[in-house]
């Protein structure tokens, strides 16, 4: 028997444990297939760990521009996933519903329009967790607590804008351009609001979460 051959056994069988990972199987099984043999190729079939709801998040020793930046974004993005009313209790809409027929559906279908109607009716929006919310609350009050003076209105206005277009990636540059704001100056105060929420958290020992 070859090495080769000698290789590609000890692969299959260890392809086929049930007990080594889904992707180190894969891995395995690809390799057959480069080879062009299909003992081996079943191997990556079986169930999968189920994956993680989110990325651990990482807390950093001490204040920084970084993490007051990333704070920042983190409260507008949940603070998008509230729940918030936008009409009076009780109303409801008494528009009839559209009924469309197979003409219409089929244009919807060719401009795209049927499955990113799908997409909307399909979206499942989760509700931010109770330690969310207590973080959210926090870093949106940094900007009027700690940049609140009249010197500092451009740049608070620039740390809540910055941190809100950043969080849903927009486009910055078009936003600024109707703005008729450089975004060297949008974002040297940006920063400069940053670096001050920074040194006021950390000279008054805010717990860092």
């Amino acid at each position: 028997m070859t090495l080769t051959k000698a290789v590609t056994r000890a692969e299959d069988a260890r392809s086929s444990d049930p007990q080594r990972p889904l992707a180190d199987r894969a891995a395995t099984a690809a390799r057959a297939e480069l080879r062009g043999e299909r003992t081996g190729i079943l191997g990556a079939i079986g169930p999968a760990g189920p994956p993680p709801l989110a990325r651990p998040r990482r807390v950093p020793e001490r204040w920084s521009v970084v993490h007051v930046m990333e704070r920042m974004e983190e409260a507008f993005r949940i603070l998008a996933r509230l729940q918030i009313p936008t009409r009076p209790r009780g109303y409801i809409n008494s528009m009839p519903i559209h009924l469309y027929d197979q003409g219409d559906l089929n244009a919807q279908l060719e401009t795209y329009e049927l499955e990113r109607m799908a997409q909307l009716r399909n979206r499942v929006r989760v509700p931010p967790s109770p330690s969310e919310i207590a973080r959210m609350e926090e870093a949106l009050q940094w900007p009027t607590a700690y940049l609140g003076g009249a010197e500092f209105h451009h740049v608070a206005r620039a740390v809540n804008l910055g941190s809100l277009w950043a969080a849903f990636d927009a486009d910055i540059d078009a936003r600024l351009r109707r703005m008729k704001v450089p975004r060297r100056a949008f974002n040297a105060r940006k920063l400069q609001g940053l670096r001050i929420i920074a040194h006021e958290l950390a000279r008054r020992r805010v717990a860092i979460r």
